[in-house]
């Protein structure tokens, strides 16, 4: 038992002599371990003993002096020193220290001079602590890193305060020291990775002929639980890659090393005997919930038949207990241990629980998809509705490759109930997203028939890109239009110039798909009907400043706006939950918004046509003109130029407005109808550049 231990029973009971007995008592036995003592005086002084701990740490310093234990006496000065109200009175004591515990590293020298001890403008304990820190990553000192494995320190940077380890894959990797601490693990003599360093051979051939004993040296070695990404990297350049599997799989058969938690984040721990593992085994499946009851069941039922007997015996009775309020776990939980090792007894058997009218949504309830797959494949074989089961189930489905079972399972035989669920998948595609996606991707792989793979379902496509439906597949709906995709394959093979047209001048309403994307798509449409690239719509008419306008708003939204919506999309993201982030939502919308404002603009720019003042026809009105119009005692001066540049309240009219339209056209003398009024033609100029910015 540590003094710790002891101590704080006391000192909850103020028996502040018998705690400083026990300190006496174990200073003169053993006074080794420095932390024990440490953390009892630092009980001590929230117990308001402060003069009675800072009394008995010095006596442990004094001790330690006398034996000889200058690591552990450096340790217990910088905590009287730390607390002191003159700390520097202790900077002899802790030069001595560090001097003793630390003269034989390289650098030694080098680091004294760099942090200058002597100085007493500043505080000895922060000295000192700087000094250790630098020396702990001496030149030669062996650490472990996470995902690099064991590295030697090559050099020790003091002005940059840096360190630079050798890994066995990567070199001078620099470490910051005031992260060394989080980041490297130090390997000292003994530990086992050590002989990574200085005796490789010999680790090797350990490794491959003692595979669990190895394990186990390096979990003791390494003094806590290791996940298996750990492992891995420790045993870097020990095991062959090509053997690690097997010696993997062999390791992990100790009966003292015990796996806790499960996928990539379970983690591997040493006990100190088989009957302490399965201790722990037990206990952590006492306070574990039921599904991670399981879990462990499944881990650990194989060491002996006592510990799997018990196991069984509990989930047979959790089982029982929970039918009606969770019969999928009920269900997973009966269905695991037919394959498990204990004996059990259970009136209630996995398939009684997939013969209810409700089995399609106990199977839906089931997370593990294999499982889930085979209740699918125990409803086919022994439920009498399986059929309406399997109609229900699909809409309840979110895994495609289980939806693909359903639809092989109904086959040619149950051709009604196939086609009524793919008929309400496209009817209804925002209700059923999975579904939908599902249902593109057989097509795409030529696993469907392509009857339906129209433009009908191509504009369904598009629209589902901005349907918060469809948030979590939109990356993956978006690959359709990559090309060979989806979308292309219909254009290529679909025979309907109308709507190709249609789908290639509307693509700029679509903001959520990028602009790379649309071209596919424009590509796919010219590449069918190469008439297409006929000008379809009228020329996009504006000035010279109007049209520079738009091409510094299109540079503006491609490298500031876009970027700097990114940046704040990645941020919202990085906050978590999505479905309630409001400004991820507010970022994504915003994205659209840009692209399809890019995509606009990109648009009208292809069709821009600049007007210029010096080449206007001004026998009668046209783009470009400016007219002197009067009805009576009122005169006016109408402008007529392109969209960009349309102002009416300042006179400016757009060519294609209802005033440009009664106007193009007429001469000097004639008239003119519109707003109601009757207007005569007085006279006809050319625009100016000024006019259109007036």
């Amino acid at each position: 038992m540590t003094l710790t231990s002891e101590a704080k029973s006391l000192i909850d009971q103020k028996k502040f002599e018998d705690v400083e007995a026990r300190w006496l008592a174990r200073l003169e036995s053993d006074p080794s371990n420095a932390e024990d003592f440490i953390t009892t005086a630092k009980l001590l002084r929230k117990s308001e003993e402060r003069s009675r701990a800072d009394a008995l740490l010095g006596l442990l310093a004094d001790t330690l002096k006398e034996r000889g234990l200058w690591t552990q006496r450096l340790a217990v000065l910088k905590e009287l020193a730390r607390l002191a109200r003159q700390p520097n009175t202790f900077r002899g004591d802790l030069q001595e220290a560090i001097t003793r515990t630390y003269s034989d590293r390289p650098s030694f020298h080098r680091v004294m001079d760099f942090v200058d001890f002597s100085d007493t403008s500043a505080s000895a304990i922060e000295k000192a602590e700087k000094i250790e820190t630098a020396l702990l990553y001496d030149r030669g000192e062996v650490y472990f890193m996470a995902g690099r494995g064991v590295g030697v320190v090559t050099e020790l940077n003091l002005p940059l305060s840096v360190c630079r380890l050798d890994f066995e894959k990567e070199k001078r990797v620099s470490v910051p020291l005031g992260a060394a601490q989080k980041f490297l693990t130090p390997i000292p003599v003994g530990h086992l990775l050590r002989d990574k360093i200085d005796n490789p051979e010999k680790l090797t051939k350990m490794a491959l002929s003692s595979q669990t004993e190895t394990f186990a040296g390096l979990l003791q070695s390494f003094a806590r639980s290791m996940s298996a990404s750990e492992v891995k990297d420790a045993m870097t350049g020990v095991i062959p890659d090509s053997k690690w599997s097997s010696w993997w799989t062999a390791a992990r058969k100790h009966p003292q090393i015990v796996i806790s938690g499960k996928g990539a984040r379970a983690t591997y721990s040493w006990n100190e005997s088989s009957e302490a593992a399965e201790d722990t085994i037990r206990r952590d499946f006492d306070r574990a919930e039921l599904r991670s009851k399981l879990d462990i069941a499944r881990k650990h039922s194989a060491r002996n038949d006592a510990l799997a007997n018990d196991f069984s015996s509990t989930l047979a009775s959790e089982a029982a207990r929970v039918a009606q309020s969770d019969p999928a776990l009920s269900w997973e939980i009966l269905t695991v241990l037919e394959k498990l090792p204990g004996s059990y007894e259970s009136e209630l058997g996995p398939d009684d629980l997939l013969t209810s009218p409700v089995a399609s949504r106990v199977i839906a309830a089931i997370p593990d998809r294999a499982l889930r797959e085979r209740a699918i494949q125990t409803v086919h074989a022994r439920h009498p509705e399986w059929q309406k089961v399997m109609g229900e189930l699909f809409f309840l489905e979110d895994d495609p490759r289980v939806l693909t079972v359903i639809i092989d399972l109904l086959g040619d035989e149950n051709a009604e109930v196939r086609t009524r669920l793919i008929d309400e998948t496209l009817r209804y595609p925002r209700r059923h997203p999975r579904a939908f996606y599902w249902y593109c991707r057989r097509l795409a792989d030529g696993d469907e028939p392509g009857e339906r793979g129209g433009y009908a379902l191509l504009f369904q496509m598009l629209e589902a890109l901005s349907s918060d439906e469809f948030g979590t597949l939109r990356g993956r709906m978006k690959e359709f239009f990559d090309k060979g995709g989806l979308a292309i394959q219909i254009i290529m093979k679909t025979d309907n110039e109308e709507q190709a047209r249609k789908l290639s001048e509307g693509l700029e309403r679509f903001g959520s798909l990028e602009e790379y994307r649309r071209e596919n798509i424009r590509a796919a449409a010219l590449m069918k009907y190469p008439s297409l690239r006929e000008p379809q719509a009228e020329p996009f008419y504006a000035t010279a400043d109007g049209l520079q306008a738009k091409r510094d708003e299109l540079e503006n939204l491609r490298k500031v706006e876009i970027p700097a919506n990114s940046r704040a999309l990645q941020e919202a993201r990085e906050m978590g939950d999505l479905r309630e982030n409001f400004e991820y939502k507010a970022a994504r919308q915003r994205a659209e918004y840009l692209s399809a404002r890019v995509g606009q603009l990109l648009a009208e720019l292809t069709r821009a046509r600049v007007l210029e003042p010096d080449q206007i026809d001004t026998s009668e009105v046209r783009i470009g003109t400016r007219v002197s119009i009067r009805n009576g005692d009122e005169h006016r001066e109408v402008t007529i130029l392109g969209p960009w540049e349309s102002a009416p309240e300042r006179g400016v009219y757009s060519n294609q407005s209802e005033v440009a339209k009664a106007l193009i056209g007429k001469r000097p003398g004639e008239i003119a109808s519109f707003m109601g009024n009757d207007y005569e033609i007085v006279s006809i100029g050319k625009f100016s550049e000024e006019s259109a910015r007036e």
